[in-house]
C-alpha cells in the first residue's frame, strides 16, 4: 500500500511497546521495607515515597488488534468493564506510553488522524484525567521504541518519518519536561522491541531499516549516552516479541523474517554472553502477536497472524513458554483472533488483559486456561493504541488507528 504524504510504512507491521524490569532508582528502598510478587520474581520497594516506589500497576497487558469475526463458541460471563475518558489533546497511533517517576504517563509521538508523523508529547494525570503538552521531541517519530532508564528519564529512539527510518535516540528530563539528543544507534530501525535488562540498560532487539527485517541488537548505556552492539540473532525478524525472563534473560519469539516469511522459531538473548540460542519452536509460526511474563514465570504467546497479506485471519490460539524444558504448549484459545498486538505483562492478580479486535477486550485466567470477555467495548477497532496500569489498578487505553486514521479518545478498564 502506497504511503499517504507524512507517513512512512512498513507492511504489515506493529507497534511493540515492552516493559522491562524495573530500573534501580525505582526499586531502591528509603522508607518502610516490603516485598510483592512481581512478574515471577520478588523486588524491594518503599511504600512510603511515591517517587521510590515500585508502581504496582505495571504488570499490567494491553493489547490493541485488528478486527476478526467473532467465534462461535459461547463466550463465558463478562469480567470487568472498559468505559470512555478524556480525549487527548491529539489523535495519535503507532505512539508510546511510558510511566514516569511520579506515577503519571508520558505519551509520545505517533501519526495523527491525517497520518502526518508527530513531534508532539503530552503528559496523563489519572488522578485528574487530563492531558497536558508536555513539549516536542527532537524530530517527528512513529513506531519507536520509549523505555524507561535507571536515572528516571524516558529514552526514545527509532521509527520513521518522512525522511526514512530513524537512528537517532533522545531521552525526557522528568523534572524539566525537555527532550536532549543522545547517541545514535548503529542501525536505523522501525518497529523493533526493547526490553530494559537487569542491569538498567535497555536491549533493542530487530526491527526493520525501512527495507529489511534485522539480526542485529544493541544496548544503550545510561553514563555515555551510547550504543553498543551486541550479538545477532539467527534469524532477522520484525514484529516479534522480546519478553524479559525472572532469570534475566530475554526470549524472542516469532516475527516477520527473510522473503516474507513467518516465523516459528523462538531464541533466548543472555546478558551475560551478549549472544542469542535457539530457544524451541512454536505450534504455530505468528507475527504482530503479544507475549505476557505471567507470575509461574511461563510466557503466554497470543494471536498474531500467521501469513504475510493483510488480509490473513488473525490468530485465536495462544501458547505457553516453559523456559526450564525450552518448549511451547498449546492452551486456550481466544474468543476472537486478534493480530498487531503490541507487548505487555501479566497483572499483579496473574491474569492478562487483551484488549481491541471487533472493539472488545478479554482476560486470559491461567488458572482456567480461559480467556474471558470484558464488558464494554471501544468506540471502534482499533490497533496501534497504547495503555498501561495506574495506581488504582485499573487500565487507561490511548488513542489507536481504525480505517480512519488514528483518535483523540482513550478509554479506562476497571477489573
Amino acid at each position: 500500500m502506497k504511503a499517504a504524504e507524512g507517513e512512512v510504512r512498513s507492511s504489515h507491521l506493529n507497534d511493540v511497546l515492552t516493559f522491562g524490569n524495573l530500573p534501580n532508582h525505582i526499586t531502591q528502598s528509603l522508607d518502610q521495607q516490603r516485598w510483592i510478587q512481581l512478574n515471577g520474581g520478588f523486588n524491594r520497594v518503599s511504600l512510603m515515597n511515591p517517587r521510590h516506589a515500585i508502581p504496582l500497576f505495571l504488570g499490567a497487558i494491553l493489547v490493541c488488534a485488528a478486527a476478526q469475526q467473532p467465534g462461535s463458541k459461547r463466550p463465558l460471563p463478562p469480567v470487568g468493564k472498559l468505559s470512555p475518558g478524556h480525549d487527548m489533546n491529539v489523535a495519535r497511533g503507532s505512539h508510546t506510553a511510558t510511566l514516569l517517576p511520579d506515577f503519571k504517563v508520558l505519551i509520545a509521538g505517533g501519526t495523527d488522524d491525517k497520518r502526518a508523523v508527530l513531534a508532539s508529547t503530552e503528559v496523563y494525570d489519572p488522578t485528574t484525567e487530563q492531558f497536558t503538552p508536555a513539549g516536542r521531541m527532537t524530530v517527528p517519530r512513529q513506531g519507536h521504541i520509549a523505555a524507561v532508564l535507571s536515572d528516571g528519564k524516558v529514552l526514545i529512539a527509532g521509527g520513521a518519518n518522512r525522511s526514512g527510518a530513524l537512528a537517532s535516540s533522545e531521552d525526557y528530563e522528568y523534572d524539566t519536561r525537555r527532550f536532549t539528543p543522545r547517541g545514535s544507534m548503529h542501525t536505523a530501525r522501525v518497529r523493533a522491541s526493547v526490553t530494559v535488562l537487569r542491569d538498567g540498560s535497555p536491549l533493542v532487539v530487530g526491527g526493520t531499516n525501512g527495507v529489511q527485517p534485522l539480526d542485529s541488537s544493541e544496548t544503550y548505556s545510561v553514563l555515555t549516552g551510547k550504543w553498543t552492539l551486541v550479538g545477532k540473532m539467527s534469524t532477522p525478524r520484525v514484529g516479534h516479541s522480546a519478553t524479559l525472563l525472572p532469570d534475566g534473560r530475554v526470549l524472542v519469539v516469532g516475527g516477520l523474517g527473510p522473503k516474507h516469511r513467518v516465523l516459528a522459531a523462538a531464541e533466548i538473548f543472555d546478558p551475560k554472553t551478549k549472544q542469542f540460542t535457539h530457544a524451541g519452536e512454536l505450534h504455530q509460526a505468528r507475527f504482530q502477536h503479544a507475549a505476557v511474563l505471567l507470575a509461574n514465570g511461563k510466557v503466554l504467546i497470543v494471536g498474531g497472524t500467521s501469513l504475510e497479506a493483510k488480509t490473513s485471519p488473525a490468530l485465536t490460539s495462544a501458547e505457553l513458554y516453559d523456559p526450564a524444558s525450552l518448549t511451547f504448549t498449546v492452551t486456550g484459545s481466544l474468543n476472537e483472533g486478534r493480530s498487531r498486538l503490541p507487548d505487555g505483562a501479566s497483572l499483579l492478580d496473574g491474569r492478562a488483559l487483551i484488549a481491541g479486535g471487533a472493539m472488545s477486550a478479554e482476560v486470559f485466567d491461567p488458572r482456567t486456561a480461559a480467556f474471558r470477555q470484558v464488558d464494554g467495548t471501544l468506540d471502534a477497532v482499533r490497533f496501534n493504541c497504547a495503555a498501561i496500569q495506574v495506581m488504582d489498578g485499573s487500565v487507561r487505553i490511548f488513542g489507536g488507528n481504525d480505517d480512519k486514521g488514528a483518535t483523540r479518545k482513550s478509554w479506562i478498564y476497571r477489573p
